[in-house]
Order: structure tokens, then C-alpha cells, then sequence
């Protein structure tokens, strides 16, 4: 097969490979009218709804008696530090972070190292607010 036929195949293929992915990525997985009914749910559930509906979260009642009580007494223009100790795991830092951040929402939330074993939530206040 001359150079030429192998380069023409070569960017046939490249193209619908292209756009197999450009397509998959435009099309959406939900209606647009669900995707937003999804969203109104979720911000009209608030901090006890939130909980309810976090995969995992009811099972460390600390933590989320910690994040229920932070999302109904701390401003929502303030951020959360989460404090980690040593003895907790990055994988379980970062899981406890997404967690905090669902049910503390629309707050954000950042993972510190401390010193002290386990963990606890903090306020902090974001650059340039009140």
C-alpha cells in the first residue's frame, strides 16, 4: 500500500475516531429541564436534606452532627478548613472533604494537615469578604 493510501486511512480513522468523541461529549445524559430540576432539589433540600441523601456520610455521626451544626450557625459566605490529622488516610481526607462540601454547600471546603489525630471543621473566612 503506497505512503499516501496509509496517511489518507490514517486521517479517515483519526477523524471518525474525533468524532465519535465529540459527539458522546454532546449529547447529554439527562434532559436539560431534569438536569435543572435536579439542582432546584438539591439547593431547596438544604443541609438536612443533604445529609440525608450523602452516600456514606450518616455513618460517621460525628462528623456529619459536626458539618449539620457548622451549615446551621456559620455564614455561607465563609469557608470551612477541615483539619486532618496524621493518622487519617489522603483518601479518606479528600472523601471527607467532598462530603463536608456537599452538605456545607455553597460553602467551600479546604483540607489542612494538623497535628492533633482525627479530624474538625474550622471556619475561615474567604479573601475579600465581609
Amino acid at each position: 500500500m503506497p505512503l499516501r493510501a496509509r496517511r489518507l486511512v490514517a486521517m479517515l480513522l483519526s477523524v471518525a475516531g474525533i468524532s465519535a468523541l465529540v459527539l458522546g461529549a454532546a449529547l447529554p445524559d439527562l434532559p436539560l429541564s431534569d438536569s435543572i430540576e435536579m439542582a432546584r432539589r438539591f439547593w431547596r433540600a438544604g443541609p438536612r436534606g443533604r445529609l440525608l441523601n450523602a452516600p456514606g456520610i450518616a455513618r460517621d455521626a460525628a462528623f456529619a452532627a459536626d458539618a449539620l451544626r457548622a451549615a446551621a450557625s456559620w455564614p455561607a459566605y465563609e469557608d470551612v478548613l477541615l483539619f486532618a490529622g496524621p493518622d487519617v488516610p489522603p483518601e479518606l481526607r479528600e472523601r471527607l472533604r467532598r462530603k463536608a462540601a456537599y452538605v456545607l454547600a455553597p460553602r467551600r471546603v479546604r483540607v489542612e494537615p494538623s497535628g492533633a489525630p482525627g479530624i474538625r471543621l474550622t471556619r475561615a473566612r474567604r479573601e475579600g469578604s465581609r
